[in-house]
């Protein structure tokens, strides 16, 4: 190939247009500089993983090890508990107690979910007349085994 010439000595002698032109040194030193680039994030995305892979290993570790201290608590708590109740098990009297105990807890627990304005699921649901079943059209919902209700009055578009 002519120096001058981008076009094979074949072409340049049948007089055509090149088909086979050669890249320049520019082409060339752009795809060197995009591999040295690919190259370098290649290898921090690399490191990265290998920082985040650490850092899942140990994690899964310590969470391991949690849970391996949670079996020896309980264990410990319960080989306790046993030891007391041999030592001193629980009079009727203290039953007795430990069930008033938790009346009030359930009681209180009732009456603050029975006066809260934010109230559960259960509520709503145990309730219907509560405020929140007030604008639900239930002609909309399908009953199950029977026939959807009319779609006439069904909201069109999204809720």
């Amino acid at each position: 190939m002519d120096s001058k010439s981008t076009n094979c000595a074949a072409c340049t002698r049948r007089g055509r247009k090149c088909e086979k032109r050669f890249h320049g040194a520019r082409d060339v030193e752009k795809v060197i500089r995009d591999d040295e680039k690919y190259a370098a994030e290649l290898e921090a995305a690399e490191a990265e993983l290998e920082r985040v892979m650490a850092k899942i290993k140990r994690l899964r570790k310590m969470k391991k090890f949690n849970k391996e201290r949670m079996g020896d608590i309980i264990s410990h708590n319960g080989a306790l508990l046993d030891r007391l109740d041999e030592e001193d098990p629980l009079t009727a009297e203290d039953l007795r107690e430990l069930e008033r105990l938790a009346d009030e807890h359930d009681a209180a627990v009732a009456q603050l979910a029975a006066t809260s304005d934010n109230p559960s699921l259960t509520q709503m649901i145990g309730s219907p007349s509560s405020p929140f079943w007030q604008n639900v059209d239930f002609s909309t919902f399908e009953v199950p085994g029977g026939t959807p209700g009319p779609s006439s009055n069904s909201p069109s578009g999204s809720r």
